[in-house]
């Protein structure tokens, strides 16, 4: 069932899949289209993608009837379109395991190096894109900005992924990051991905949340 849905920005992805050929408009064709606002399916749908960016939806007569002469036109078959997803807890930069404990996942994927950390970053990025998600709020465990980094790669079109809402390190009071670091050279682990603070500058951090209501 999973193959029969197909999400906006993998809509995308497939009108724009060749960068090194001319942008043209592309008109997808959709059997089925979820409209989440109603919560009832749209029949024989049409997408018209200009620039990367979904400008017309509707009944496809219509929009076939609107489009340019030059867009290509891709029909998506019995295919079912909906909006994309949203993961508001995620560790893209984080190797984890079903049998490790957190610590040991931290310490496992800082000691493997930042260049293997921003390819795991990278490919976990894409399988969260063609799983549908398009937009992902990575809650830390990412280095100092590992995924802001990541965030900006995508942004620049270098890899494939969602939207990145990037948290960086947590700030944390000390001793307060929530998990046990077992390895040698623990400490350094601590401050590489955690950001401990007390104090004036504690103090400065939860006046800055007090600014984003719902962060506290």
């Amino acid at each position: 069932m999973l193959r029969s849905i197909v999400t906006a920005l993998q809509l995308l992805a497939l009108a724009t899949a060749d960068a090194q050929e001319p942008v043209v408009p592309t008109l997808l064709r959709a059997q089925r289209l979820l409209d989440v606002r109603s919560g009832t399916y749209r029949s024989d749908q049409g997408l018209l993608i200009t620039s990367g960016l979904i400008t017309a939806v509707g009944p496809y007569s219509e929009i076939r009837a609107t489009a340019p002469q030059t867009a290509r036109v891709v029909d998506l078959g019995t295919a079912t379109v909906m909006p994309g997803l949203i993961d508001a807890h995620a560790h893209l930069l984080d190797a984890m395991e079903g049998s490790w404990s957190a610590g040991d996942a931290i310490a496992i994927t800082v000691l493997r190096g930042p260049s293997s950390r921003a390819l795991l970053g990278a490919s976990n990025a894409r399988q969260l894109l063609e799983a549908g998600f398009t937009t992902v709020r990575n809650v830390e465990h990412s280095g100092p900005d590992g995924d802001a980094a990541l965030r900006d790669a995508i942004a620049a079109g270098w890899v494939q992924g969602p939207r990145v809402l990037a948290a960086t390190r947590k700030i944390t009071p000390p001793g307060g990051q929530a998990v046990v670091l077992k390895v040698e050279g623990s400490e350094a682990l601590l401050h590489h991905e955690f950001l401990p603070v007390s104090g004036v500058e504690r103090h400065a951090a939860r006046s800055a949340k007090r600014c984003w209501p719902g962060r506290m």
